[in-house]
């Protein structure tokens, strides 16, 4: 990938990057993002849990929620949200996917609302 920008899309990994469970790891401008499958779609988040930092990449899933790995806090890939911690969220970014190349939105990423 040459991380170089189309249309605010850059691209940051292949399909077959993914592990065995649809995940992976990349870096979008100056963050870590982790590319997660949920139900037949990819989204991509924030890798960091904002409560202590957790690789939310390396938690157990369950449907569309992630949990951090040290504590257990739940977040939505979808939309970043916490159900388990109302009013905590985590940065989400558009993803696409071409070909079998993946892309995520570098300067049209979505703020935590």
């Amino acid at each position: 990938m040459n991380g170089q920008a189309d249309n605010l899309f850059i691209p940051v990994a292949r399909l077959a990057d993914l592990d065995e469970r649809g995940r992976a790891v990349v870096r979008v401008g100056e963050e870590w993002v982790a590319l997660v499958r949920a139900e037949g779609r990819l989204y991509a988040l924030q890798q960091a849990c904002p409560h202590r930092g957790g690789p939310l990449s390396e938690g157990d899933q369950d449907g569309c929620l992630l949990y951090c790995p040290l504590h257990a806090w739940a977040f939505d890939v979808r939309t970043g949200a916490s159900p388990t911690n109302p009013g905590e969220r985590v940065r989400i970014f558009t993803v696409r996917v071409i070909g079998d190349e993946i892309q995520v939105a570098a300067s049209g990423r979505l703020r935590a609302l």
